[in-house]
């Protein structure tokens, strides 16, 4: 089969990939890094309710970001695979690159008196 018409595989990237798409989420990432933490430690981090921040942590478990477990009432999360904060280190650098190289533009336009 054809890598690029395999329409499962294509939405469960794009599932995974929305999943990192909002900034209360990759603040739930950057909080939780490598550690298993409870998600009632989540709450006064992420300054959010209780039920936004549930609602954020289900689409990440969900999308296969997050793994989630009890221990008695509590509930622990950790990022399934390393990779992840990987991807999203990449994702930084080529942020990153871009800004610098609209900067670059942006200054050899002014010196050329192109506005």
């Amino acid at each position: 089969m054809n890598k690029r018409f395999d329409l499962p595989r294509l939405e469960r990237e794009a599932e995974f990939l929305q999943a990192l798409a909002h900034p209360v989420r990759l603040q739930i990432l950057d909080f939780l890094g490598e550690e298993e933490k409870c998600g009632c430690e989540i709450e006064p981090r992420i300054k959010l309710d209780q039920s936004t921040i549930s609602r954020h942590l289900q689409i990440l478990k969900r999308a296969g970001v997050l793994l989630a477990r009890k221990d008695g009432v509590r509930v622990l999360y950790k990022i399934d695979d390393r990779r992840i904060m990987n991807l999203r280190r990449r994702a930084g650098e080529l942020i990153a690159a871009r800004a610098q190289r609209d900067l670059a533009s942006l200054g050899a336009r002014r010196r050329g008196g192109v506005k």
